[in-house]
């Protein structure tokens, strides 16, 4: 995945959740967006995981928000930009899942390796409430995974797949559920 600068990233995700970028709206989504809050301290945390004396104040931070939102997310997992968690509860993933730009996951998601092989998640993806995306599954572009669907496996370009074991119902993709999509450049 590309390397982008912190600030790039925030502005991304501030758009992700606000529609527009401005400090006002990046002050009041720090205060007072949840979403955002959790999504900047992890964005804060891995950007100075490598300096061993500003490292520590945004880890704790951010181990402080895992806890209140009891969500077991690894703030080392490559996240594209326009991250958007609109409900952080309950998440969990590791630090070997990869996740593209523009993705959208509730709360309750599950995204787990199996047998040391990690999911991947494209460009443009909606993850709805209690989802478990487990092993080394690959969800395609612009796919939208329905509640408390289970894959396990492959999930092809604009699909949208239901149930468990998940199937896919349609090909409609992901453009009604996304919303405020960050335009790479």
């Amino acid at each position: 995945m590309a390397n982008y600068t912190l600030k790039y990233l925030l502005k991304s995700d501030l758009y992700r959740q606000q529609g527009a970028v401005s400090f006002s709206l990046f002050c009041k989504s720090l205060f007072f967006n949840k979403g955002f809050k959790f999504v900047f301290w992890l964005r804060v945390a891995k950007h100075f995981d490598t300096n061993p004396l500003l490292r520590i104040f945004p880890k704790l931070i951010y181990s402080y928000y895992k806890r209140v939102y009891v969500s077991d997310i690894n703030y080392r997992a490559d996240i594209g930009p326009g991250f958007a968690m609109y409900h952080v509860f309950c998440t969990t993933f590791g630090a070997k899942v990869k996740i593209g730009s523009n993705v959208t996951i509730v709360h309750g998601v599950t995204i787990a390796g199996k047998g040391g092989s990690f999911p991947v998640i494209k460009d443009n993806v909606y993850i709805g409430c209690g989802a478990c995306i487990l092993g080394g599954v690959t969800i395609g572009r612009n796919a939208v995974i329905g509640a408390n669907a289970v894959v396990t496996k492959d999930i092809p370009d604009n699909a949208v797949v239901v149930g468990n074991p998940s199937k896919v119902i349609s090909f409609n993709g992901a453009d009604a559920a996304q919303q405020n999509i960050w335009k790479l450049g």
